[in-house]
């Protein structure tokens, strides 16, 4: 990156974003007649809470998934096509 933001400051707005989507979710289940999709909302919506709950309160945890973004960073900077073959697999 350009250095604007560094991986610290990154790791909150990452979380924020992850958990408005699921409220954008959240939303469209509502309008639907079908109860699957109401529950399949709720369980994204608790299974990105539940990460949060996790990771983000306890600083020393906060390691474990700002450590996997830096080591999939420099493979991808070793690589530039170790995103395609992490997402693949």
């Amino acid at each position: 990156g350009i250095g604007v933001l560094s991986l610290e400051q990154m790791y909150p707005l990452t979380i924020g974003a992850d958990i408005g989507t699921t409220f954008t979710a959240l939303m469209a289940a509502l309008v639907s007649t079908k109860v699957e999709a109401l529950q399949v909302a709720l369980v994204h919506l608790f299974f990105n809470v539940t990460g949060f709950v996790m990771y983000y309160p306890v600083p020393f945890m906060r390691r474990i998934p700002l450590g996997t973004a830096r080591k999939l960073g420099k493979a991808t900077r070793i690589w530039r096509g170790f995103p395609i073959v992490f997402i693949v697999v």
